[in-house]
């Protein structure tokens, strides 16, 4: 047989003893005969405790006189209890037995005396011991935890097995009642820790407390970090139930949840045959087979890979929608049955969420596998990048500037949360659950307040408030507390406990903690961390650790050599992006996937990104300059590798234009506007029948605005000069030198600077008008057909027309600078073009973008942005 431990229950120290002699004896049972009935179930209750227990009826022997056996039955065992009935108080054996189980502790310091009344008594308490506590067990309905109560007053070495530990470990769930729960758990940790100390250290030194052994285990470095976490929290749970102020606590089954499930992981990672099976792990096999992956039965989703990372919900996979044709990201989510309206509930209230640093879910659904439900899974936009939890994995403690940033990103994400109309309480925020990415970019995944996840609640549990932990409800402020325990864990590694002492400036040089301590909203929290942020040098930062998570992953991106004469990568930049415009000098302007937001990037960094997402509806390019517009009315204006403008119109952005050194920019709602490079703005008279398209003349401040009903307005700087209602429906403008040249549907019509308007001119086929490479002249698109080819024309101020390239049918030429090209091809995919030739192809691209000058060309390829420089 195994070794064995003995240890000491309630709230006495612990140790060990290999004395299993049947003379000695934990509880003497003192009773009256007429009361068995009452008494003996109590009793066999108390053996099942593993207590040794001399009861009348069962060790009571011939040979010396009662009474000798009593007062030596007595003497042997550490606790007499007394069962208080009107027959108890009067009968001579009875008062003998209290009496000499009286006189060994007066005054009742070490419960040697334990009072238990089991029936009903007309009579008072005998006058000796009235100065005792009566625990009450004629109450059925707290008859549980009475008798814990009576149980934890027993210090008795208790011998432990293995065996007996595994029975131990399963006791704290087998109560409904709060308190015995934790009752429980303390008794189970006791015999827990006493094993793991055994187990890894060794002997246990004499009289060791509970307190002594686990702090002795955390010391030793033998255990995970997470399971020393969890011995500290379970032995404060367990103080509770030793204070005298329980009934105090606020201990309710919520409360109990998590310190349960935490529980369940120490007692798993002690034996792990314990650990429940991972309901997940499997359902990726079961899913159909696809050409393009797993299907989930009945839904438009499929899982085209192995799972990236895993969150509290479950492991998360790439996706794709095949309904809308684009990838996303699926998490499988292990949810009980019972809890699934639930759970759907709160994916309601995270899809209206629209903010760059939260990933919300788009959809959510059941997968069913021949008729039987496996789990739930949650539809996200493409989640790119790594968890905070895999990174400090991999990379240990973060230096401070790249803490602050993470809890940065964290801290603006928890705004939108609390944002919200009724503000939402994250609740699980932890590592985990936050989103790094490739340039330090910060999303934290929509997880919930559900208690019933499958995985992680352990780790949920580590980074909960102090009002998390007892149950109480989740605020917004809970959150913040919340976010200094996650801030504490990336400086040090370690899971910040109540009394911990303060961290010195060479950790935490912004005293962020001490600050966060007294902070009780999101947006303070911001304030404090990005104050700290810009103190610090700006490297190392987040953006470098994750360059350095990738590089020991092995996915550092590697610069490549020129791929055709006179064209170059000089820059292969690892994210995800719908769209990505050059600014020159190395620079490039992205439009993230799954974010929308919008990014500017140099070979190694992140130089600015955008608060808030945009829906990009209109774009326009000149010499180091960028001018953005969206669907919501938002207005970008970047000059030099920087933001000098921004604004938001009524409505949808319907056209923008760079003008000398500012922007004009107008809604489909009527509003006109001039975004100056000071980050000043002008409103200009409005467009009654909305902007449709804007036509700036080279070198100049004359501008022309096509409206939605077929009217042209003209205005000279910020003042309109001329409105003419109802010429034409444009589908196009520009200007070649002076001249305004319209495009309707199948003609052109050109106005000279005195307002004239020339006859219409046939063009079928038309379908664009760009800015030319001179001032003198601008570029026409058309694509008639089939099968006629694409082609380019030049048209000047005199109205000449010059075809200037041919591509073949299919293509379309996004944009025109001289004679560089760039249009997307018949395979879906996107070219570059100079002098007639083709010099590169990009089959897999989604997207493309040419620079003012012709020079500099960025690419949208899966997973990357390229840019290329055309040296030639």
């Amino acid at each position: 047989m195994g070794a064995r431990y003995r240890f000491r229950g309630g709230i006495g120290s612990l140790a060990t003893t290999n004395d299993d002699s049947s003379d000695s004896y934990d509880v003497f049972v003192s009773y009256a005969s007429a009361d068995r009935d009452v008494v003996a179930p109590f009793v066999e209750l108390l053996k099942r405790e593993g207590l040794k227990v001399w009861f009348y009826d069962q060790d009571m022997h011939g040979g010396p006189a009662l009474k000798k056996q009593i007062a030596d039955a007595i003497k042997r065992s550490k606790h007499t209890i007394a069962c208080l009935t009107d027959s108890y108080v009067t009968r001579p054996w009875t008062k003998f037995e209290l009496a000499l189980s009286t006189h060994r502790d007066p005054a009742g310091d070490t419960a040697s005396t334990i009072l238990v009344r089991f029936k009903p008594m007309t009579g008072p308490v005998p006058e000796d011991v009235q100065h005792l506590t009566v625990s009450d067990l004629t109450d059925q309905r707290n008859y549980d935890r009475t008798y814990e109560r009576i149980t934890k007053l027993i210090k008795r070495p208790v011998v432990v097995d293995q065996a007996h530990l595994e029975e131990l470990c399963q006791v704290p769930f087998q109560s409904a009642e709060p308190h015995v729960t934790l009752y429980r758990i303390r008794r189970a940790n006791e015999a827990l820790s006493t094993f793991l100390y055994r187990r890894e250290i060794g002997e246990l030194p004499p009289d060791a407390t509970l307190n002594l052994i686990i702090g002795q285990l955390i010391v030793s470095g033998k255990l995970p970090r997470e399971i020393m976490a969890a011995l500290a929290i379970m032995q404060s749970l367990g103080n509770i139930v030793v204070s005298d102020r329980i009934d105090d606590s606020p201990i309710t089954s919520a409360s109990l949840v998590t310190p349960l499930a935490a529980w369940r992981e120490l007692s798993a990672w002690t034996f792990p045959e314990f650990k429940a099976p991972d309901v997940l792990a499997d359902v990726c096999e079961l899913l159909p087979l696809t050409a393009a992956g797993r299907r989930i039965p009945d839904t438009d989703y499929v899982i085209t890979g192995d799972a990236v990372s895993r969150n509290s919900h479950g492991p998360l996979h790439p996706g794709h929608d095949t309904v809308r044709d684009r990838p996303v990201s699926i998490n499988l989510v292990g949810v009980a049955a019972d809890h699934d309206d639930a759970f759907f509930a709160e994916v309601a209230r995270f899809t209206r969420l629209s903010d760059a640093n939260i990933v919300s879910p788009t959809d959510a659904g059941t997968v069913v596998v021949d008729g039987e439900r496996r789990c739930l899974f949650l539809v996200l936009p493409v989640v790119d990048g790594g968890s905070a939890q895999a990174i400090t994995e991999h990379h240990g403690t973060l230096p401070p500037r790249a803490a602050y940033e993470l809890c940065l990103g964290i801290a603006r994400a928890l705004c939108g949360f609390h944002a919200a109309e009724p503000p939402i309480a994250h609740g699980d925020l932890r590592p985990a659950n936050v989103i790094v990415g490739t340039f330090g970019t910060v999303r934290v995944l929509c997880i919930g307040s559900e208690a019933d996840v499958a995985e992680g609640r352990l780790d949920s549990f580590l980074f909960a408030s102090p009002q998390q932990r007892v149950g109480a409800p989740l605020t917004p402020t809970s959150d913040v507390a919340a976010l200094r325990l996650v801030l504490h864990y990336l400086l040090t590694g370690e899971y910040l406990a109540e009394d911990g002492p303060p961290l010195g400036p060479g950790v935490d040089p912004g005293g962020v903690l001490d600050k966060l301590a007294e902070c009780a909203t999101a947006a303070r929290a911001c304030a404090i961390l990005e104050a700290a942020r810009t103190r610090l040098p700006a490297a190392p930062n987040l953006a470098s650790v994750y360059r350095d998570y990738m590089r020991k992953k092995g996915i550092a991106a590697q610069t490549r050599p020129p791929v055709e004469p006179g064209v170059v990568l000089v820059g292969s930049y690892p994210v995800d992006a719908r769209r990505a415009w050059p600014l020159g000098e190395g620079l490039v302007l992205v439009w993230e996937s799954g974010t929308d937001t919008l990014a500017i990037l140099d070979d190694i960094d992140v130089v600015w990104r955008d608060t808030g997402a945009i829906a990009v509806r209109r774009v326009d390019i000149g010499r180091g300059r960028i001018a953005v517009g969206g669907w919501d009315g938002a207005v970008r204006y970047f000059a030099d590798g920087a933001l000098v403008a921004s604004g938001k119109l009524d409505g949808a952005v319907g056209d923008l234009r760079l003008i000398g050194d500012d922007v004009v920019a107008g809604s489909w709602k009527h509003s006109l506007w001039r975004f100056s490079h000071d980050g000043t703005r002008d409103e200009l008279l409005d467009v009654e029948a909305g902007v449709h398209r804007i036509a700036v003349a080279n070198h100049g401040e004359r501008f022309a605005v096509a409206d939605l009903a077929g009217g042209l307005s003209i205005y000279a700087g910020r003042r309109r000069v001329s409105h003419m209602p109802g010429i034409a429906m444009a589908a196009d403008v520009a200007y070649a030198g002076s001249r305004l040249v319209v495009l309707t549907d199948d003609a052109l019509i050109s106005m000279g600077v005195d307002g004239a308007i020339g006859l219409p001119e046939r063009k079928p086929g038309g379908v664009r008008l760009r800015p030319g490479a001179s001032a003198g002249d601008c570029t026409l698109v058309v694509a008639s057909g089939p099968p006629r080819s694409v082609e380019v024309w030049r048209v000047d101020e005199a109205d000449r027309q010059l075809r200037i390239a041919t591509f073949p049918p299919g293509t379309d030429v996004l944009a025109t600078v001289g004679d560089c090209h760039l249009v997307s091809t018949p395979d879906d995919g996107y070219a570059y073009w100079r002098q007639g030739t083709e010099r590169l192809h990009w089959p897999d691209a989604v997207s493309g973008a040419l620079s003012a000058d012709g020079s500099w060309v960025a690419v949208c390829r899966p997973g990357k942005v390229e840019l290329y420089q055309d040296v030639g």
